[in-house]
């Protein structure tokens, strides 16, 4: 109902537009109004396309990890709980995606409560990635542990 009633609103302004300005004005929004929506849903398939490593694809295209690092728990045998360290090809899978480790510039733990709810920690590692500057892993709600696992990937990333 309010995506009719936003749709019959921007009909309506867009008349307007062309009566009060000129035919060209119109013209010019009904050829941008369509291109603008189809480059924002281009954009939002691309990012659905992109699909994450579980860990037997990882371990099957990169070998065995050196290393792994559990940040969280409840999802230490799943890719979204786990980051695995290739220290040959100085690379890591975090949550399922391979990021190299020269492209990482700060590893950081958040609290996500608010003043209403209570959150979980995340591990965030920021990137040089532009398609993916920040990558998330819930940690769990201790903040002892989230500490404890961002300076493990600290570590990881000095060697």
């Amino acid at each position: 109902m309010k995506k009719i009633l936003i749709s019959a609103v921007a009909i309506v302004a867009i008349v307007l537009v062309a009566f009060v300005l000129n035919g060209f004005v119109l013209l010019a929004l009904v050829v941008l109004l369509p291109v603008i929506v189809f480059r924002k849903r281009l954009r939002k398939d691309a990012a659905c396309a992109t699909r994450l490593l579980t860990m037997e694809e990882a371990v099957a295209r990169y070998g065995d990890p050196d290393d792994s690092i559990i940040v969280d728990a409840t999802c230490a045998n799943e890719a979204a709980g786990c980051i695995l360290v290739f220290k040959q090809k100085r690379m890591l899978v975090v949550a399922g995606e391979p990021i190299s480790m020269d492209d990482i510039t700060d590893v950081a733990t958040v609290n996500t409560a608010t003043p209403y709810t209570i959150g979980q920690y995340q591990l965030v590692l920021t990137t040089k990635k532009p398609e993916s500057e920040y990558v998330r892993m819930n940690a769990g709600l201790d903040a002892g542990w989230a500490r404890e696992v961002a300076t493990q990937v600290i570590d990881v990333l000095r060697r």
